[in-house]
């Protein structure tokens, strides 16, 4: 049985496959490849929140990647990043201008880059756990919540500790830990016989589970899952309100292209397009879009929701800047009401095939992007709004016609071409 006296700490230093052998030698079986959560933690990394210049994204990214790969200390960590951080003024106090002038506010402090290295990790192990957990479901499937009971645990918590659910209770889906900056919490799996032979009280989040809106900077809120639990609402921190292995990428890249819509487009563009880059951040954005638009045809009441799914790029926006139209905002998102005007299976698939466009024309405002889906061409229109572009399938998704494409093919070019017979 595994013991209780993990040192969550010790085994984040280690390299990954000295912190799988740790966990084993305290009782644990571990069953998921490590390359896999390194994979993981390197995706995470390029969505370090409030960071959007983006060679200080790469900076990190590599740091990072480093030290998991090398099992290095936070110390280490800081003095590798720290140098380059200070020659590129992202080091210190107030506020500094970058060469565009614009002022940017939120630096890295020591503290920051400690807070950074320490989610990352924690996110990425705790991923690799679930996994494992969850395949090892059938014979341990209560789960209990475990807090490290000391002076920094915060008290909402230390209330936690001890938490008991079966796996596959809803209450994991937002608060598996980590669920905040910080957290040290850990789950421990256990068998029906643990319960019986320790007494434990295996609740259940029926009824208990309440949609609340959470403060998501200084002037803005969003609804979030909070569980009620003596008599208060539980909600994570924001932007912690996912499981860490079935939705934190997915989280992450939605919550970058959040701030990139309010964002400079220059840098918006390169930090999203950058972001998206990367394989394993790409395909979790994609199923999560996917799952989104599942749920949207499923309920059938459009509220006007959005799921951001790309960015204009950046040769396209020097394209249109070349041209005096610039759009306020480069971040292309979909929205409930056009996905159940036209459904199909285009719109699960589009964070990938925007980013693989033949084609992208200019009509009038409207962006249209000419898409391949095995042997079809179909056509994506994007429309400025006030936070970005609204893209909307043409023709109901259905494939574009040779007359479709010779009228395509009279719109002015921003990037690649489209071949009419």
């Amino acid at each position: 049985m595994p013991t209780a006296n993990v040192d969550l700490a010790y085994a984040i230093g280690l390299q990954p496959e000295e912190a799988i052998r740790y966990f084993e030698s305290k009782g644990y079986t571990i069953g998921f490849n490590w390359h896999d959560v390194e994979a993981r933690a390197h995706a995470t990394a390029f969505t370090v929140a409030g960071v959007l210049k983006q060679d200080v994204l790469q900076d990190i990214h590599g740091a990072l990647s480093d030290s998991l790969r090398e099992g290095k200390t936070f110390d280490q960590f800081k003095r590798q990043l720290t140098p380059v951080l200070e020659q590129k003024g992202w080091m210190g106090n107030g506020l500094v201008a970058d060469e565009d002038g614009v002022l940017q506010g939120k630096q890295l402090t020591p503290r920051r880059l400690k807070t950074i290295f320490e989610t990352n990790m924690q996110v990425a192990y705790n991923a690799g756990r679930y996994e494992e957990q969850m395949a090892n479901a059938e014979f341990r499937p209560i789960w209990e919540r475990i807090a490290i009971m000391d002076t920094r645990t915060r008290p909402r918590h230390a209330a936690l500790n001890g938490f008991t659910a079966r796996y596959d209770d809803p209450v994991w889906q937002f608060m598996y830990p980590p669920d905040g900056y910080r957290c040290r919490c850990r789950v421990r799996a256990r068998t029906e016989a643990d319960v019986e032979r320790l007494g434990l009280k295996v609740e259940s989040s029926e009824g208990r589970i309440e949609t609340v809106q959470q403060a998501w900077g200084p002037n803005e809120t969003r609804q979030v899952q909070a569980l009620r639990i003596n008599g208060e609402l539980y909600t994570p921190d924001a932007g912690f309100g996912h499981n860490p292995a079935q939705g934190n990428l997915a989280a992450l890249g939605q919550r970058l292209m959040d701030k990139s819509a309010v964002a400079t487009p220059r840098l918006a563009s390169l930090a999203v397009n950058e972001t998206l880059g990367n394989e394993t951040l790409l395909k979790a954005v994609s199923n999560d879009v996917k799952k989104w638009v599942n749920q949207v045809a499923v309920q059938a009441k459009p509220s006007g929701a959005v799921r951001h799914v790309g960015a204009i790029e950046p040769q396209v926006l020097s394209a249109l800047e070349q041209r005096g139209q610039a759009p306020a905002s480069v971040v292309l998102s979909a929205v409930d009401t056009s996905v159940l005007a036209a459904p199909g299976p285009l719109w699960g698939e589009l964070p990938a095939l925007l980013r693989s466009a033949e084609a992208t024309l200019l009509d009038g405002d409207n962006l249209v992007y000419a898409i391949r889906q095995g042997e079809q061409l179909y056509g994506v229109t994007a429309t400025p709004a006030p936070n970005g572009l609204m893209v909307d399938v043409m023709h109901r998704g259905a494939a574009l016609t040779a007359d479709n494409l010779q009228a395509l093919n009279k719109l002015p070019v921003l990037s690649g071409g489209i071949n009419v017979p």
